[in-house]
């Protein structure tokens, strides 16, 4: 995957869109053990007009803003902020990019923001991205990608971005300097597929040496640039 160029990148522009009504619910909530009655559908419809088929209790009903979500969708809706309004900027129904690229940038933020500032030149600062955002490629598919840009007087130097393909969802690809440097599937995934539970130690660990191994390619990588 080395060498995988991503300059030929543009941003979808954002455009509100109605979105369908959506049948209250009548089943039971989906959370797991929950035995209360369900009072509505997860808000979530996707670019496509798929909405998703959820029902949830007013307890585990995620709210953002005036719509309720379930866990998988709320996640997404936070992780792309005003952009989720675009339903071109929304993964399909069953697609987590966003929501992963989201989350490694949160929980691995320490480690990951840590080693891009260890590579700072004298005059240069970090410029790091709140939310996910979300690209266009050259073959009409989509990237969701949240990172850090490093720039100067001169402008930008160089960028570190955490991306996941319209593709597959749970592969992510480290990609600096519009190179991609690393792919890996993130051990939480890989073990859930596998329905293989873990104790906390060992989730802890593989989620350490997860985040280690994009870490020692960013600083790997940046310790070299021209």
């Amino acid at each position: 995957m080395s060498g995988i160029s991503v300059s030929d990148l543009t941003a979808v522009s954002l455009l509100e869109a109605p979105v369908p009504e959506r049948a209250m619910a009548v089943a039971g909530c989906r959370e797991r053990g929950c035995t209360a009655a369900a009072l509505a559908r997860c808000a979530y419809v996707d670019g496509r007009g798929h909405s998703c088929q959820t029902a949830w209790c007013h307890q585990h009903l995620r709210e953002i803003g005036a719509e309720g979500y379930c866990r998988r969708h709320a996640s997404t809706v936070a992780a792309l902020g005003g952009k989720s309004k675009d339903p071109r900027a929304l993964p399909a129904v069953d697609h987590r990019g966003a929501s992963l690229v989201n989350w490694i940038c949160t929980e691995g933020h320490s480690a990951l923001q840590g080693a891009v500032a260890s590579a700072l030149r004298p005059g240069e600062v970090i410029f790091e991205d709140r939310t996910v955002n979300v690209v266009r490629q050259s073959d009409g598919s989509r990237r969701w990608e949240r990172g850090w840009r490093i720039g100067a007087r001169s402008g930008l130097t160089s960028k570190v971005l955490v991306c996941v393909e319209e593709s597959d969802d749970a592969l992510v690809l480290l990609a600096i300097d519009d190179q991609v440097v690393a792919v890996a599937v993130p051990p939480w995934i890989t073990r859930r597929r596998a329905h293989q539970a873990v104790t906390d130690a060992l989730d802890a660990r593989d989620r350490s040496q997860f985040y280690g191994f994009l870490l020692g390619h960013i600083q790997s990588v940046l310790a070299v640039r021209s």
